[in-house]
């Protein structure tokens, strides 16, 4: 879905790239490391301060991503205008993404898969264009934040079938990820890594006290 006007506010905030850079990219590098050289996608880039992040601290070689939101679109088009050798941008949805199977090393999520309805389903799609053993990186904020009386006052968000951190895992694990580690903060946010495998793996949800910080 589009964000409203007081989203688009907060992710245009110089304030929200601070945070970006130096808070939720550091967790996600803490959790899955670099992917040096990698070919990526990100969903829902937005203005495109998670593709500078890519190209830097992650060290990815190229970067494909798209939004559903053309004005967001422009915004990150007029901010890698000179990076079209490494680039690509498009306006799409993350259930439906007009790439081959097997195509990316890659995929990043900066906060975009808790705007889909069916997510569930988007993460089929991801898990389509990931190469067996690439990575799913993931950074979200849980049902907790979202349907909170505060943040649905100003924040544009579905309110039903949202997910906590063990219902993520659990979306991750059916649509064929084998997760190896994740991290929430307050029950409110989300980071963790996820891999396609070359064959499902079937896994038991990690007890605490393990890599993944439970609720």
């Amino acid at each position: 879905m589009r964000l409203g006007w007081t989203e688009k506010w907060l992710i245009n905030n110089p304030l929200r790239e601070f945070v970006q850079k130096v808070f939720e990219g550091r967790q996600l590098l803490r959790l899955g490391g670099t992917a040096n050289r990698a070919k990526a996608l990100e969903i829902g880039c937005g203005s495109g301060s998670g593709i500078d992040l890519l190209l830097g601290s992650f060290k990815v070689r190229e970067v494909d991503a798209f939004d559903i939101d053309f004005d967001m679109l422009k915004r990150s088009k007029t901010r890698h205008r000179l990076r079209s050798d490494a680039v690509k941008l498009w306006v799409g949805n993350t259930r439906q993404i007009p790439i081959a199977d097997a195509t990316y090393d890659a995929v990043f999520d900066f906060g975009a898969l808790h705007h889909v309805h069916d997510w569930q389903s988007a993460l089929l799609e991801i898990h389509r264009v990931i190469k067996p053993g690439g990575r799913f990186y993931i950074e979200e904020i849980t049902r907790q934040f979202i349907v909170h009386p505060v943040w649905r006052r100003f924040l544009d968000h579905p309110q039903e079938n949202r997910f906590n951190r063990l219902e993520l895992v659990e979306g991750l694990q059916a649509a064929g990820f084998a997760v190896r580690r994740s991290h929430q903060f307050a029950g409110l946010f989300i980071w963790c890594v996820a891999d396609r495998t070359s064959k499902h793996e079937n896994q038991k949800l990690p007890d605490e006290g393990s890599n993944h910080k439970t609720q």
